[in-house]
């Protein structure tokens, strides 16, 4: 049946132009079909389609691929040369963070290679996935010439009768770009973003019964990172480069390197249902491997801060001190030192490490990235990185201290100059036995798999902007777009689970269940929790007892119901215990009811969960048991969640 649906598709697909040579390939259980095509006038195209019920449903409309060097154009009059092809290639790795630990995945790969009028090779591989595709280009000639890349052709044009979740790439700003303008909600399908520097990755797209997200992975320093341009009215999303104001004018827009050269890969994740986006790791299956071998000495966990309720706690000795015995007092493994700590007063950053180490906790520290490429200079300490001999110096003196990690802050750009500055940080970092997180950054593209030491990355409206802005009505519904968006790519340092208000006058709109449940949504190598350690410490037992327990390195993630924008309920497994969380992101009251498919059916669990009470800041608490195969039934109030955990009886 399959077969006499794919004749149809070429036939109609074809009929409008004359075609020189066609091609397709499959995911391997055949539910997406990626049609390739050249036109007489040897311009590429492709389509990629869904299959349900056995019928193809268009997701992909034609768009067109090419690239242009600045000594090759390769769009059109392009001469096929062969193909080649590969079936069930086993993608089997693990990670020591992310949604699942141990990842197995199989692929079909399709590489198409042609030669443009000048005799130049490009090749053009395709590889599908049971929930996606990436798409690559590679230059396989030698050559010791430095090449550029002016322009890269490539588009993802998307039915106009669907709906879009995607955030404006930033402009630049003391603090930007840096992937915190937050997302916008179920916009048409072609709206144009708000901003003329485009939109950024990922995008997330509902239609024709279908949902995609599309990013890039496999990004290494011989390539810039990459975002969708402004235009996209008739709903294709065209592949952008960086602008040269990025960084200040520092490093080039576009990349350039040495032949052979190849791009990262630009990903699309499809499913019939929202939750096949929130639990794919196709950016890590298409990821370079990993680079740091020796991964014993990094640890995820979690860490308390102080910077979040006061922003000038990074030079307070003696707030930092209270906030590492709340480390102790919860069991986390770690404690974040943010900016000032240079200038710390009522002791020094050597004897904190000292009173850390006696109480069996590990610090990270903050740093500004800058340089020149950085115009925030009044938060130090600052150029300590950007010189390769000073950055190795310093992160070997804080590593004979003791210190474990280090948070890296500004690098407002995504130039092919920046994604190399990352990358020799975190390997600077990785010889030193120092984690990384960044702050003020981009997002993962593929890191998280390439670079285990790189524990988080910010790259998202979080709630540090509980005490900016008027962030507090955003989050409700933003934080259940995440799950779907920025989190699928990643770690996220959202630094959340912050019961109290920032002052009186800028109050949570967010329940405390809410809060509570993102120990669960969002998942990070090493979770911030920023409350107030009198906050914590003011919880009832059993959210006490749920946040020192809960983990965040999990076996396996599962999607059970939700809408960006609406509400997510979603569960994370254990060693065999399961976690189940849900937020709602509306200012109604609302009612789930919902089956866990991935409990054992004969098997009973013992059910202890936390819930909105009556009060936006009241907890109510319930235990019970449950069979496998049992409906769950429980109201949350507006902006409200709920937090269960699940252990077999």
């Amino acid at each position: 049946m399959k077969k006499i649906y794919l004749f149809l598709l070429f036939a109609i697909l074809f009929t409008a132009c004359k075609v020189n040579n066609q091609w397709q390939i499959g995911s391997p259980n055949g539910n997406i079909e990626v049609s390739l095509w050249q036109e007489e006038n040897g311009q590429l195209y492709y389509a990629v389609h869904l299959h349900k019920s056995n019928k193809p449903i268009e997701i992909v409309q034609q768009s067109q691929l090419g690239i242009i060097r600045n000594d090759a154009v390769f769009a059109e009059n392009l001469k096929f040369i062969k193909s080649e092809s590969q079936s069930n290639i086993v993608h089997e790795y693990n990670m020591i963070k992310g949604k699942r630990l141990q990842n197995k995945a199989k692929s079909n790969r399709l590489e198409l290679i042609f030669e443009n009028e000048e005799n130049k090779p490009l090749n053009i591989i395709f590889e599908v996935f049971n929930d996606g595709v990436g798409l690559k280009y590679l230059f396989p000639d030698k050559s010791d010439n430095i090449h550029i890349v002016l322009e890269e052709l490539t588009e993802f044009a998307m039915p106009i009768d669907g709906y879009a979740w995607i955030q404006p790439y930033d402009t630049l700003d003391t603090w930007s770009p840096a992937y915190e303008y937050g997302y916008m909600q179920r916009m048409k399908i072609g709206t144009l973003p708000p901003l003329s520097t485009g939109w950024g990755f990922p995008a997330l797209f509902e239609t024709n019964g279908a949902w995609m997200l599309i990013s890039e992975t496999g990004l290494d320093g011989t390539y810039c990172g990459s975002h969708l341009s402004a235009n996209c009215a008739d709903g294709v999303y065209r592949v952008e480069y960086p602008f040269e104001w990025e960084n200040y004018g520092m490093w080039n827009a576009n990349p350039k390197n040495k032949l052979p050269w190849e791009t990262p890969w630009r990903i699309i994740i499809i499913g019939d249902n929202p939750g096949t986006i929130l639990e794919s790791n196709l950016p890590n299956h298409l990821a370079l491997e990993n680079r740091i071998h020796d991964t014993n000495w990094i640890k995820p966990g979690i860490s308390s801060w102080n910077w979040w309720g006061d922003h000038s706690g990074g030079w307070k000795f003696n707030s930092l001190k209270e906030h590492i015995d709340l480390s102790v007092e919860m069991g986390w493994q770690y404690s974040l030192v943010d900016a000032e700590w240079q200038d710390m007063k009522g002791g020094t950053l050597e004897e904190l490490a000292e009173y850390a180490a006696e109480k069996g906790i590990e610090l990270s520290i903050w740093y500004n990235s800058g340089g020149p490429h950085s115009r925030v200079m009044d938060a130090l300490p600052r150029d300590l990185m950007h010189i390769p001999e000073v950055r190795r110096a310093e992160m070997k003196r804080i590593r004979e201290m003791g210190i474990r990690g280090i948070k890296v802050d500004f690098f407002q750009g995504d130039k092919q100059g920046t994604i190399q500055y990352y990358i020799d940080i975190i390997k600077d970092a990785a010889d030193n036995e120092l984690w990384v997180n960044t702050h003020g950054c981009t997002i993962p593209r593929g890191w998280d798999r390439t670079f285990p030491n790189l524990i988080t990355m910010e790259a998202v409206r979080g709630a540090e902007l509980y005490s900016w802005h008027m962030y507090p009505e955003q989050a409700v519904w933003q934080n259940t777009i995440l799950p779907f968006t920025r989190n699928v790519l990643g770690s996220m340092d959202y630094t959340p689970v912050t019961f109290s208000d920032y002052t009186p006058e800028i109050k949570h709109i967010t329940t405390n269940a809410h809060e509570l449940a993102l120990s669960v949504i969002f998942e990070s190598g090493v979770q911030h929790f920023a409350d107030r350690a009198e906050s914590y410490r003011a919880q009832p037992k059993p959210v006490i007892d749920f946040l020192k327990n809960v983990p965040v390195v999990w076996d396996d993630t599962y999607f059970i119901d939700g809408y960006p924008g609406e509400f997510v309920i979603m569960a994370r497994e254990r060693e065999s215990v399961f976690y189940v969380a849900g937020i709602n992101g509306t200012m109604n009251k609302k009612s789930v009811s919902f089956k866990m498919p991935f409990l054992d059916n004969n098997t009973s669990y013992k059910v202890e969960i936390i819930k909105d009470g009556d009060h936006p800041r009241i907890f109510a608490f319930d235990a019970f048991t449950i069979n496998g195969n049992d409906e769950f039934n429980i109201d949350m109030l507006p902006a409200g969640g709920f937090s269960a955990k699940l252990t077999r009886m």
